[in-house]
């Protein structure tokens, strides 16, 4: 298939309408236009005699509620027959006739989409995001002002449009008035008044008019708030603003395709994998924190618009919180054993998670620290955790020395020897070097990591071989660890001298 872009107008909208394999539709369509054009006939007839006024009016009413469908001809003729016998309406056989002889596809597939264009837009803002059987106004948001402060429609770098209806069934209206060439949108065209982007489609000169003047009557309507949509009272001295709001899609795609789309979810496995695997990659790993998902009519999203049915009906919402301050932290000296503190388990819980589903998986769990590569994979995820416990040990470390010498305080001297080393109490220094308190620290470690892994479901035994690894492990980054400590005391003890 050629990838040359289209020379005009007319091939651009060729290739739309070809591309919709609606051809064999052809005389459905014609009886549409038929019955549409019957329905605006008929709902303006008119009579002078009084007494068939009433008979009238009863007969309009009828038209008003036939559906102006391809099966509704038949009806909509046998009232025609009814008001012309009256003189109501006026001979329409010269206007029906012309309708009935279209034989140009493409004008057909035109007429009968400025005929059922009512509520086809395309926008920024989508009132159906709000609720899906608003019928509240959508906009187009093209303002160019900016704060750096907020995030608004005009913060896209590139304009995103979405196309918004009644009903699905109208999506390849909306997408017809969303085609583009040469860069610019059809429906832009359309609202400058440059009719001639239809031209070469039309049957006769007025019928090129009427198109170009329904569509802008389309684009131009007047907008409307919904009972549906969510409203604020906004006061304004002693009386109120009445706000609707309306969320924008074009916001929702930008989320979507940066962060969901099957893309980016693509890109983003790769960049983590080649992160796992500790390897270079020249894209940015992006992860989205605190993300809140909204459906929006989930099992036919299409109703909404065209890019809700792109996002499958959900929108992500990403948090708006302010920053806030961290409290200065407080000494852990109420537990017997430090590593039972709520941070720490927060901040290592998808790491354990990981390893945790990884033994699960295995059913001679003993045998799992044994096979080469399934103990590379656990080295690895157990020193990721503990690298995370270790960055919170230095928070404990950086506080004021001399924390732990609390006479409320439960933790255990070896977690005090570990935790609190630069205490200036020379007792505290002189049995600090004297005892061999890192394998308490390192059991205490295995403890904590066994109960973590073992769940609510206790799916999982810790065996003595894990035990024997967690431990190992802990005590090398231990003594890496605590080797920063003795430098950082030795250089204290110089300045002292």
């Amino acid at each position: 298939m050629s990838t040359e872009p289209l020379s005009s107008w007319q091939e651009v909208i060729k290739t739309y309408i070809d591309e919709l394999n609606d051809e064999d539709k052809k005389g459905q369509f014609i009886n549409e236009l038929l019955s549409s054009f019957y329905s605006d006939s008929l709902a303006r007839a008119s009579t002078d005699n009084e007494q068939e006024q009433k008979e009238l009016s009863k007969l309009i009413a009828t038209v008003k509620r036939i559906p102006a469908s391809a099966n509704s001809r038949v009806k909509f003729e046998a009232l025609y027959s009814t008001f012309r016998s009256k003189e109501w309406v006026e001979d329409l056989t010269e206007k029906i006739k012309f309708i009935e002889t279209k034989t140009n596809f493409y004008n057909i597939w035109i007429c009968r989409s400025v005929m059922i264009g009512d509520g086809v837009v395309p926008g920024t803002h989508i009132a159906k995001l709000t609720h899906s059987s608003s019928a509240g106004s959508s906009f187009l948001d093209r303002s160019i002002s900016r704060k750096s402060e907020y995030l608004t429609t005009s913060s896209l770098s590139d304009e995103i449009i979405d196309g918004t209806y009644p009903n699905a069934t109208l999506s390849k209206q909306v997408k017809f008035l969303m085609l583009e060439h040469g860069g610019v949108a059809l429906f832009d065209e359309l609202l400058k008044g440059n009719d001639s982007v239809l031209a070469g489609f039309e049957s006769t000169p007025l019928e090129l008019k009427v198109w170009g003047d329904h569509y802008r009557e389309i684009l131009n309507k007047k907008p409307s708030s919904d009972f549906l949509l969510k409203q604020i009272y906004f006061p304004v001295e002693n009386d109120y603003h009445l706000l609707t709001v309306v969320r924008s899609s074009s916001l929702s795609q930008k989320i979507y395709g940066d962060y969901f789309s099957k893309e980016a979810r693509k890109l983003s496995e790769s960049v983590n994998k080649a992160r796992k695997a500790e390897k270079y990659s020249p894209e940015i790993s992006k992860q989205a924190l605190g993300v809140c998902k909204i459906a929006t009519t989930l099992s036919q999203p299409q109703n909404v618009s065209v890019l809700n049915g792109k996002r499958g009906g959900r929108v992500r919402l990403f948090s708006a919180q302010p920053p806030v301050w961290q409290h200065q932290k407080k000494p852990p000296v109420r537990k017997t054993s430090w590593f039972y503190e709520n941070s720490i388990y927060r901040a290592t819980k998808e790491d354990i998670d990981f390893l945790r589903d990884f033994l699960v998986r295995f059913n001679h769990l003993d045998l799992s620290t044994r096979d080469p590569k399934k103990r590379e994979w656990m080295v690895k995820w157990v020193n990721r955790i503990i690298s995370n416990v270790l960055f919170f040990a230095e928070d404990a470390q950086n506080l004021t020395p001399g924390w732990s010498d609390d006479p409320k305080s439960k933790l255990k001297v070896e977690q005090q020897y570990f935790l609190d080393p630069y205490r200036s109490d020379e007792d505290f220094q002189v049995a600090r070097q004297a005892t061999d308190w890192s394998p308490v620290v390192c059991a205490d470690f295995a403890a904590w990591l066994n109960n973590q892994l073992k769940g609510k479901d206790k799916k999982f035994t810790p065996q003595k071989e894990h035990t024997k690894l967690w431990k190992s492990l802990m005590e090398k980054a231990l003594r890496d660890s605590n080797q920063v400590v003795e430098a950082v005391l030795a250089a204290q003890d110089e300045e002292k001298v």
